[in-house]
């Protein structure tokens, strides 16, 4: 069990979890992300060293942030006034964005929707249909000697990523 004693604390969790609408651009999504991050850093009732924003993952009718910080209050009031302030911020940045926030819906397209990509569509069933024909469909797995050839290929941070940038100095 884990026990708080709220006479010798000095910070109080901030923690939020935010849904943006699933029209938001990966763009929009980064601005976001990085528009709180600089924000928390920023304000000085927050702890930076702790501060953190990340996209968790993908919801029904949205997609979802979290907020974790500590912010530096004692007592319950100062904090509430601080938390306020820190979400009317945070509704600047989506604001400032150009998305907004998500809510349980769903959509109802009148106009005529421009349905899928054809040739990427293509381009997929045509490379599913190798697989299956040369008996190499990747499922439930990939072949323990495929995943050697291509493992840790991938480019993370991203290409131009500031932590990539730093990495290497």
């Amino acid at each position: 069990m884990s026990l708080e004693n709220f006479t010798v604390r000095d910070k109080i969790l901030f923690r939020h979890k935010l849904q943006l609408r699933y029209e938001t651009s990966a763009d929009q999504l980064r601005f976001v992300i990085a528009g709180i991050r600089r924000m928390l850093y920023e304000h000085p009732k927050v702890e930076t060293v702790t501060a953190r924003v990340r996209f968790i993952g993908f919801l029904d009718s949205a997609v979802e942030l979290e907020v974790f910080a500590y912010v530096f209050e004692t007592e319950y009031e100062g904090f509430l006034a601080v938390q306020e302030d820190l979400l009317l911020r945070v509704m600047d940045v989506v604001e400032k964005s150009g998305t907004t926030f998500a809510f349980p819906s769903q959509t109802t397209y009148l106009a005529r929707d421009g349905g899928l990509d054809k040739k990427k569509s293509e381009e997929a069933m045509k490379t599913s249909s190798v697989w299956r024909q040369q008996g190499e469909l990747p499922f439930p797995d990939f072949m323990p000697e495929d995943i050697s050839k291509f493992e840790n290929k991938l480019e993370y941070p991203e290409p131009g990523s500031i932590v990539r940038k730093k990495q290497k100095q």
